[in-house]
């Protein structure tokens, strides 16, 4: 009977019970960023391994990708976030978020820069990717530390998904 109590009770308005997922996904992808680096330096710093050793020349670049391709502005709004894993001689991995940073696509492409608009060489290139493939894999945010792979159902943590790049990147070579 107290339920019933309880049903009847005036409720109030909740409105936007969650917290945002783009901050979480955000969040995500920095840690992501920086797990990588982490794990590059960590394997970089072997001292059984060689200079000319494959991860001594993987490369992991960030940044923003703006739709406009002659804006001088560096802070766009519209810009498309990406994290680039450059393996030499091969095309890389890809990884970008949707617009909410719900959804993470990965890709194998490569990356050029080019410069863009009416020949100012002063400007630094503008990076483009060409895509190598469709969506590789798809990951699913389920908070700022873990993502599910879409095609499996899997869960990765921020250092689980940083490794299985890394694996990638040497069974690639």
């Amino acid at each position: 009977m107290g339920l019933m109590k309880l049903w009847q009770q005036p409720k109030q308005e909740i409105s936007n019970i969650e917290v945002p997922h783009k901050s979480k996904g955000e969040l995500f992808f920095s840690s992501l960023q920086n797990q990588l680096e982490k794990d590059l330096l960590f394997i970089r710093s072997q001292k059984d391994l060689g200079k000319e050793f494959f991860f001594s020349q993987v490369k992991i670049s960030h940044g923003l990708i703006s739709p406009k391709a002659n804006t001088k502005d560096k802070d766009f709004k519209d810009g498309k976030s990406y994290l680039f894993m450059h393996i030499p001689g091969e095309a890389g991995f890809l990884i970008e978020p949707n617009i909410n940073f719900e959804l993470f696509h990965m890709y194998r492409a490569s990356k050029v820069h080019q410069h863009l608009g009416n020949g100012n060489l002063d400007t630094p290139p503008a990076p483009f990717f060409i895509l190598k493939s469709k969506s590789i894999s798809e990951f699913k945010l389920i908070d700022e530390n873990y993502v599910r792979v879409v095609e499996n159902g899997k869960t990765l943590s921020v250092a689980q998904m940083s490794e299985m790049l890394l694996l990638l990147a040497d069974s690639i070579k």
